[in-house]
């Protein structure tokens, strides 16, 4: 027997949390069961009786491996499969206007709108992307700006996707990005009936601070908002997004507001918890955090933390396009900066960036591939693989204080797991 060298483990409190990021089974102990469980992972010749069980138990979950046993083959054979190889994934981005001005959006919001002419090509590359031998399912994501503004669009397309899939025998799935405020019970059927079944809509904070950041004139942004919402987990799954700030992390009123206007059945909706992108991780109170899932769990809302994980943008068949016309695999790198285009046939020849396409797992030089992180990391995404491999030539650790970094993301997926488990048991999942 021997250790596998995926194991990593933390200190929360009183408890020593073990996690293995290849098989991403976790569980908790006290600090003095730690040391006889430091023994056995230290000592492959480890013999006691009275640990069999749990050793047994530890084989089984991945902390301890036969001597035999080649990681670096299930290692490649997790990331194939999350690579999504019978899927071909793609992104619209019809506008990049927006009717609100949310301050931490990282777009410009150009005025730039998809085309008739540039739908038409899009169409042509789906069509031959799906009509891959291995392509099982179809996962279409409608992003933006807002991308409610170009309604008949979204619809009319939708409904064309829907057709192409079972023309050709795929499944299909749909989710739409917004911000909730131009849907209505004639349009959340109407896109329901085309096939979109899951939306993500942020909010931020209680009613009054998100009414303060999401201004819609007269109206309360909030109320319609979680209205919105409301329709449409009648029959719909909904990723209700809390973009949280050291100021607008009020568990107590945020949990109020929403117990007010959800629905009583609340099994569609998750309740989704992301740090804005500018803040400082330093400057969020952990136990603030914490409180608030405990509270939205209370109210039988589940809570979930953002997790790291390979990208879409890795997936085997992925494909991002633009309003004006380009075509990319991250919808974050402006597209005023592409010049790949969809040629009458469906293919795309991408430019310089496509060396940034390359995922960690397939490139020599990088230093991620001997890390006890890299089954749940993958390593940095393809935004940030763009530079490093244009200046320093090689993939290096995304983070500033990767050992820091690297025990707040296994505390957040066996956080996530814990109150899978509590809410599994408790029925509301």
């Amino acid at each position: 027997m021997k250790a596998s060298k995926y194991n990593n483990s933390f200190v929360e409190g009183d408890s020593i949390i073990y996690f293995n990021s290849l098989t991403e089974s976790s569980f908790r102990t006290s600090k003095i069961t730690a040391d006889s469980i430091n023994a056995i992972l230290e000592n492959s010749d480890f013999q006691d009786k009275k640990f069999d069980t749990f050793i047994s138990n530890m084989k089984s979950q991945g902390f301890i491996i036969d001597d035999e046993c080649d990681e670096s083959a299930l290692l490649e054979k997790k990331y194939n499969r999350l690579r999504n190889p019978d899927i071909y994934t793609f992104m619209v981005l019809p506008t990049y206007q927006c009717n609100l001005r949310c301050w931490y959006c990282i777009q410009e919001h150009a005025d730039s709108w998809l085309s008739d002419e540039s739908l038409e090509k899009i169409k042509i590359r789906v069509k031959k992307q799906v009509s891959r031998d291995e392509i099982r399912h179809i996962r279409f994501m409608w992003f933006g700006g807002e991308p409610l503004l170009a309604y008949d669009t979204v619809l009319t397309f939708t409904q064309w996707i829907k057709e192409l899939a079972q023309a050709n025998n795929k499944t299909f799935d749909c989710s739409i990005t917004t911000n909730g405020t131009l849907l209505n019970e004639e349009r959340i059927e109407q896109l329901r009936e085309a096939g979109v079944n899951h939306y993500q809509i942020t909010i931020d904070g209680d009613r009054a601070t998100h009414n303060s950041i999401k201004v819609l004139g007269k109206q309360s942004a909030y109320d319609t908002t979680l209205r919105n919402i409301s329709l449409l987990s009648r029959h719909t799954t909904c990723s209700l997004r809390f973009n949280y700030t050291k100021d607008n992390l009020k568990p107590e009123s945020i949990i109020n507001d929403l117990d007010k206007v959800l629905p009583e059945n609340r099994k569609n909706i998750r309740f989704t918890l992301h740090r804005v992108w500018q803040e400082d991780n330093d400057t969020i109170p952990d136990e603030k955090v914490i409180e608030l899932m405990n509270r939205a769990f209370a109210i039988n809302l589940l809570p979930v933390l953002s997790e790291p994980g390979l990208c879409y943008t890795d997936f085997k068949y992925f494909d991002c396009f633009f309003a004006n016309g380009t075509v990319g695999k991250c919808d974050n790198i402006d597209p005023s900066e592409l010049n790949s285009f969809i040629d009458s046939e469906g293919n795309v020849k991408f430019g310089e960036e496509e060396a940034s396409f390359t995922p960690v797992m397939d490139v020599e030089a990088t230093e991620c591939k001997e890390c006890s992180y890299l089954p749940i990391c993958w390593g940095p995404c393809t935004a940030k693989r763009h530079p490093m491999l244009k200046t320093a030539k090689k993939i290096i650790c995304q983070f500033n204080d990767k050992q820091k970094d690297m025990h707040e993301s296994i505390r957040r997926i066996h956080l996530n797991r814990e109150y899978v488990k509590k809410a599994i048991e408790k029925g509301i999942l």
